[in-house]
């Protein structure tokens, strides 16, 4: 009875695992998502011991001359698909949204698209009150690791466009 007991449900997790992994790799390579063509709203360099944001200036791409850089605070529009590039300047990072549930690691010499929605329900913001959230390196980079925090400020559209036009 109890090599039953062990042989069952090890049989039925082996069946779970197979039967979702072509929808991972689907979910991971971008296929099964509707915004995989849309621009990346931001860049997020992680580094020792800060996370460098830098979003697409007047011009509308990301890369050029104007840009808009801050240190430490990833701002978005609530109830909008938001899409970043991830990248690592130096060592292994892992960018964390708590309360949003994801995380995703940040590997030197890798560029990574992570995709998000802030939905309103979660964060309730007005103009003049935008919500902010943790957003934390979830892998031991190295001695101030404890001090590599940010953070997700969540604006209306309107609000985020004036943030945006105040830098």
């Amino acid at each position: 009875v109890e090599v039953i007991w062990s042989i069952v449900p090890a049989f039925i997790l082996v069946f779970i695992a197979c039967y979702q992994f072509n929808s991972w790799i689907d979910i991971k390579s971008g296929k099964k998502v509707s915004n995989q063509d849309q621009e990346p709203d931001a860049e997020v360099l992680a580094g020792q011991f800060e996370w460098r944001i830098r979003y697409a200036g007047p011009d509308g791409k990301i890369g050029t001359e104007d840009d808009i850089q801050s240190l430490n605070e990833l701002h978005v529009p609530v109830d909008k698909d938001i899409v970043i590039r991830l990248r690592s300047r130096d060592v292994l990072h892992s960018f964390f949204l708590p309360n949003l549930r994801v995380k995703q690691d940040a590997v030197p010499g890798m560029e990574i698209p992570v995709w998000f929605k802030v939905d309103s329900k979660l964060a309730p913001v007005k103009d003049d009150a935008p919500q902010s959230f943790d957003l934390v390196c979830a892998e031991l980079c190295g001695w101030g690791h404890y001090k590599m925090r940010g953070k997700l400020t969540v604006h209306t559209q309107a609000g985020y466009d004036a943030w945006l036009k105040l830098r």
